[in-house]
C-alpha cells in the first residue's frame, strides 16, 4: 500500500477505512462499556457493530462480514459455536490465555488481538479479516450475461420508474435506499455501473463515491451522480471525486437510459464494455431482437450495433 499523505491522513489509513465503510461486524462476549467503545471506533470508520448473544453466533454469519469475540466472555458452548461459524473471526483476550490454549483459540480464529488494545489496532485487525478484492468479485461479474446497474436513491417513485426503464432495455437493476446499503451491494454484486443519488440517509452520495474511489476493489466502477442540487459547489465536488457523469433532478428516464447505455459501452474506467446487438430470441418466435452482449462475444449477432 502507498504511504503518501492525502487530506492529512496516510493513504494506508484511507485504504483501511474505505474497506471497512459499510461493513457489519458482530460482537460477542464484551461488556456494555467495551461494546460501546468498539461501536464508537467502528462508527468512525462508517462501520456498524451488532451485538450477538452466544446462542445466536451460528446465525450471525448471515448478516455480518466478520465476528469479534472476547475469549473470556463466552462459555465453552459459545466457543464451539464460534469455531463452527463460517464467518472470519477475530478473538480478543490476554496473550497469555491464548498461548495457554484457552478455548483452543490457537486453532480456529482468523486472527488474535491481545488485551489491552488501541483503537487503531482494532481497525487494522478487522481490515485484515476481510477478503482481498479480485478473484471472487471478478467471478461474479464474469458470470453475468447482461449488464447490471446498481441504483441508489431514497425516492421510491424515482427508483421504481428508473428500474423499470432499465429492465425494459434488457439491463439488470438492483436498488438501495441508503448509502451504506449501496456500498455493501457494490461489494457483493460487482455491478457494471453505479447510479448514485447525492442526498441519502446514513451515508450521502459523495461519501459513497469517495469510499468507492479509495477501495481497491471498487475504484474502477463507473459512477453517475444523480441529484436535485443545482449548487455549482456540488458539481465541483463530484468532479473532484472523479464521478463519470453528473445529472440534475428531475431527470428524464430516457435521458438517464441514454447516459447508462453510453457508460456501459464506452469509457476508459469500464472493465467490461457492452453493446446492443441483434440476435434471435426464443421469446419472440426466433425473430431478431435487441439484446446486450459483451464486446468480443462470439454469440450470434455480436457486434451489430442498432
Amino acid at each position: 500500500m502507498r504511504t503518501v499523505e492525502q487530506s492529512g491522513k496516510p493513504a494506508q489509513a484511507l485504504e483501511i477505512t474505505a474497506a471497512l465503510a459499510g461493513r457489519r461486524f458482530g460482537l460477542c462476549g464484551f461488556d456494555a462499556g467495551e461494546a460501546q467503545r468498539i461501536s464508537r471506533v467502528l462508527g468512525g470508520a462508517s462501520s456498524l457493530a451488532l451485538l450477538f448473544d452466544e446462542r445466536l453466533l451460528g446465525e450471525s454469519a448471515r448478516v455480518c462480514d466478520a465476528l469479534l469475540i472476547k475469549l473470556a466472555g463466552i462459555s465453552p458452548e459459545g466457543l464451539r459455536a464460534a469455531a463452527a461459524s463460517p464467518a472470519p473471526i477475530l478473538v480478543a483476550g490476554p496473550s497469555e490465555a491464548i498461548l495457554e490454549g484457552a478455548g483452543a483459540a490457537y486453532s480456529w480464529p482468523r486472527d488474535f488481538m491481545g488485551e489491552p488494545w488501541p483503537d487503531a489496532e482494532l481497525l487494522v485487525r478487522l481490515f485484515r479479516l476481510l477478503p482481498f478484492p479480485g478473484g471472487s468479485r471478478a467471478a461474479v461479474r464474469e458470470s453475468r450475461v447482461e449488464p447490471l446497474v446498481l441504483l441508489a436513491d431514497d425516492d421510491p417513485e424515482l427508483v421504481a420508474l428508473v428500474a423499470a426503464t432499465l429492465r425494459n432495455d434488457g439491463i439488470a437493476c438492483r436498488t438501495a435506499d441508503n448509502g451504506l446499503a449501496a456500498l455493501r451491494l457494490a461489494r457483493e454484486l460487482a455491478p457494471d455501473l453505479l447510479v448514485l443519488d447525492v442526498k441519502m440517509p446514513g451515508m450521502d452520495g459523495f461519501e459513497v463515491l469517495e469510499t468507492v474511489r479509495r477501495d481497491p476493489g471498487l475504484q474502477m466502477l463507473p459512477v453517475i451522480l444523480l441529484t436535485g442540487c443545482d449548487d455549482s459547489s456540488d458539481v465541483l465536488r463530484g468532479s473532484e471525486l472523479d464521478a463519470d457523469e453528473y445529472l440534475g433532478k428531475p431527470v428524464s428516464p430516457t435521458l438517464l437510459l441514454n447516459r447508462v447505455r453510453r457508460r456501459l459501452s464506452t469509457g476508459a474506467r469500464n472493465p467490461r464494455r457492452w453493446a446492443r446487438s441483434l440476435s434471435e430470441s426464443a421469446a419472440s418466435g426466433g425473430r431478431l431482437a435487441k439484446r446486450w452482449m459483451l464486446n468480443g462475444s462470439s454469440q450470434p449477432g455480436a457486434g451489430e450495433q442498432p
